[in-house]
């Protein structure tokens, strides 16, 4: 059941920005990092590899969401108090959360396998060759869970101020008939 109050004054206090501000800047900053992520390592051999987060799908998928939920957040924070869209933003908020979900943890596996490598299928760890290209990519790593920790924090606000869950508030109670 929805309160009764305006809808954009459920979802637009100071506490609900201060939480978007911060999982948009997270989720850019993720998207950045992981774009930005790439070295070029000589090996003893005197061949050149070039290791780029671009030739690892679940990278991509990772700038991609990252840069997605991002625009989202700054749009959101555009959006007029009078608006009608207030109502749905809970429902797009989830949607946004689940993906930094899925694919923080997808990206997390894919790291954790290029680090210590896989000796069942013969990966060798990269990160002793790369170690700059690893340090980037766990800082979009650790950003894209600090921008999934804001929207997690900021859903459950906001669903808390529109369900009030825990009766924090009087409900509204009808006057007794007059008597005759």
């Amino acid at each position: 059941m929805m309160s009764e109050a305006e809808p954009s004054a459920l979802f637009r206090t100071n506490c609900t920005l201060a939480l978007r501000v911060l999982a948009a800047l997270a989720s850019l900053v993720a998207a950045i990092a992981m774009g930005i992520s790439h070295e070029t390592v000589t090996l003893p051999s005197l061949h050149s590899i070039k290791i780029e987060a671009k030739d690892v799908s679940f990278f991509m998928y990772f700038m991609g969401i990252n840069a997605i939920v991002s625009a989202y957040s700054f749009l959101v924070l555009l959006l007029p108090k009078t608006s009608l869209l207030w109502r749905s933003i809970v429902v797009s908020d989830m949607v946004a959360a689940m993906l930094l979900a899925s694919i923080n943890s997808a990206t997390l596996g894919t790291f954790y396998m290029e680090m210590k490598g896989y000796s069942h299928a013969s990966w060798s760890p990269i990160c002793d060759l790369v170690s700059s290209y690893c340090t980037r990519v766990l800082t979009a790593v650790i950003a894209g869970y600090i921008a999934l920790g804001m929207y997690f924090f900021n859903n459950i606000f906001c669903l808390c101020l529109s369900l009030n869950p825990l009766l924090l508030q009087a409900s509204k109670k009808e006057p007794p008939p007059p008597k005759k």
